[in-house]
Parts: structure tokens; sequence; C-alpha cells
């Protein structure tokens, strides 16, 4: 197997202009590829291992679904990593959430944790980032000037596809 790094344009585009010519598929759209390492704070871990996590934490298949949908569209969205936080408390020694960073230069913490137990989701925005937006979100009651205020549990695909428009938000606003 080979590793190809890259955006999932990227990816399509390299697949393309390599294919054969005689390749029925050549063109055709390429949806990211999750076999390949994904990169996480301890380390290089594949989708099959953050599946496990999800999975081995979720309290339900409808919410291991969820979240695993909403990690590959947080992938998706390109130059970004996804992986589970440590702990010390924990036989695996990994937490019940997975977090979401750009993946440039490290200036801030996640945009966004993600619990696999339950689907809630907790964002690097404030009340002000998200004014203007019409998403189904709840505020955190937390200290002024806390940067993680919004919450959008994945509690349903409408959910899922507001919290990648929210974290598409967060990724603008730690990118500038």
């Amino acid at each position: 197997m080979r590793l190809i790094e890259g955006t999932p344009q990227e990816i399509a585009e390299f697949l393309r202009l390599t294919a054969p010519e005689d390749d029925a598929d050549a063109g055709a759209p390429v949806e990211a590829e999750l076999d390949a390492p994904v990169s996480g704070l301890g380390g290089e871990l594949d989708w099959a291992q953050i599946t496990d996590l999800v999975r081995g934490r979720a309290r339900s298949a409808e919410i291991a679904k969820r979240v695993l949908g909403f990690l590959e569209g947080a992938v998706a969205l390109g130059n970004v990593e996804i992986g589970p936080g440590e702990s010390e408390r924990t036989r695996d020694g990994r937490t019940d959430y997975i977090m979401v960073r750009d993946a440039g230069v490290r200036r801030f913490g996640a945009v966004a944790y993600v619990k696999a137990t339950n689907g809630g989701l907790t964002l690097r925005l404030t009340r002000e980032d998200v004014a203007d937006l019409d998403e189904p979100v709840s505020f955190r009651g937390v200290r002024a000037g806390h940067q993680y205020v919004v919450n959008c549990p994945l509690r349903d695909e409408e959910a899922v596809q507001a919290a990648l428009r929210l974290v598409q938000v967060a990724l603008t606003k730690v990118r500038r």
C-alpha cells in the first residue's frame, strides 16, 4: 500500500493524473481515503484505530455512526488533524473525546472536541462568532474570555452537517 498525503482534492487530482488511460474510473470523484494514518497527538493513528476507539466508547451504534461521520467530514475539510486526547485514568491511555485541530502551525488548541460516548461537541467559538449564523447550538456557562463556548451535540444528521459548518468557521478563525 502506498500512502499519499494531501487534501482530498489534491489526492483526487493526483489519482486522476496518474491513472492508467484505460481506467474507467479516471476523473471520477474520489472520497477521502481514511485508511492512511491520521495525525494524532500521541503519534500516528490510522482510521481503523480511530473507528475502534469511537465504537468502543460510544453508548450506541447510532452515536458512533454520527461521530465517525462528523470526523470523516472534518478530515474532508482539508488540512485538519484528528486524534484522541491522552489520559492517565483510562486503561488505553486515551480520553473519551477526539480533537479536531488545524494541521498548520499550532497557535491554538483544538477547534473542536467531540465526545465518542454521547456525540457531544464543543467548539472553539464564542457567542459573537455564531451570532449571525442559524445553527442549532447551545452555549456553555464559562468565564468571560473563554474561547470554547459553543456546543452542537450530534443528535442527528442535520446536527452533524451544522457541526461541520461550525468547524469550518472555527478553522477560519484560528487560521487568521
